[in-house]
Order: C-alpha cells, then structure tokens, then sequence
C-alpha cells in the first residue's frame, strides 16, 4: 500500500503488538459472550475481529502536506482497506485449508481466485465497504458480530454466483 500511496506511512514500533493484543482481547471476549462448549469461534468472525483490531490501531497515518496539496481520498481510507483485505484474506484461506483437508474440488474451484462483489451503482462494492468501516470507526459504533455477517454475505454470494456459472458451463 505505501509504495502506491505518497501520502501516508506506516507507523513503526508497537502497532504490530497493538493490533495482535487488541485481536486476542476482543477474541475472548467474542468466545465469552458465545459460550460456545467446543471454545471455536467461526472465520467470519476472526476476520472482522482482526479487521476490527487493524483500523482501531490505526497502522497508517497521513503524511502532513503543504497547504497546496490535496489528500487522495483513498488515502484516508488505508487503514480500512489494510483491513478489510486482511479480513478476505483470512476467510479465504480458512475455505481453501477446508477444501483441501476435504478434498472438496468445487469448492477450492469457486474460491480459488478469490471473490465475487455484489455490482452497485457508483461505486464498486469494495470502496462502499471500506466507507463504511471509516464511518464505523469515526462513530465508535463498529460491531464485530454483524461485520462478521457481512463477511458470510460476500463468501455466500460468491458461491452462488460461481455455482452457477459452473452450472451454465455444464448446460
């Protein structure tokens, strides 16, 4: 992300042991309020935990600029953008481990090259997301467990979507 982006930086020092502190901190709190007998919590929600501890840690910053230059608005977005593809990136890899321990072929197929988004009107899905965690974090009201829901909504929709277009090509 830093070398396509001149306008933030990474911050050095501690951010690494915050974010892996604040994951561990709200993943047993996660487990506590689930009271789950098996002690497991579910990939959507390791992910929107992780995600959750990547933007409330804040790992990028912006660069002060002179008065004359304009911050890129994908710029004030890093930290999100850090963190949802880290979120994907944990689900995705959770559906490959488990298509290959299962040696489910369709399965890997569908989610090989990653996922699908939903088409939305001006923008893509993506960026609509990314907005929203900024909104999320700047109102202090981001939920773990409805993020967590999203995450389901864009693995389920991927399935589907790949489903059928594996169904088309056997047609």
């Amino acid at each position: 992300m830093l070398s396509s982006d001149d306008d933030i930086f990474f911050i050095d020092g501690q951010v690494k042991y915050k974010i892996w502190q604040t994951y561990e901190e709200y993943k047993n709190k996660v487990h506590s309020y689930m009271r789950n007998p098996d002690g497991r919590i579910d990939r959507h929600k390791i992910a929107s935990i992780m995600l959750y501890s990547i933007i409330i840690n804040k790992p990028f910053d912006l660069k002060m600029l002179s008065s004359n230059q304009q911050i890129k608005g994908i710029s004030l977005l890093a930290n999100e953008i850090l963190g949802f593809n880290t979120a994907m990136a944990i689900v995705l890899s959770f559906l490959l481990e488990d298509a290959n321990k299962k040696s489910d072929k369709i399965k890997f197929e569908i989610f090989k090259e990653g996922f699908i988004f939903p088409e939305c009107q001006y923008e893509d899905y993506p960026t609509h997301v990314w907005k929203m965690l900024y909104y999320a974090k700047y109102n202090n009201h981001y939920d773990i467990f409805a993020f967590s829901h999203v995450l389901f909504l864009i693995e389920a929709y991927t399935e589907l979507k790949k489903r059928i277009e594996l169904a088309e090509k056997v047609l």
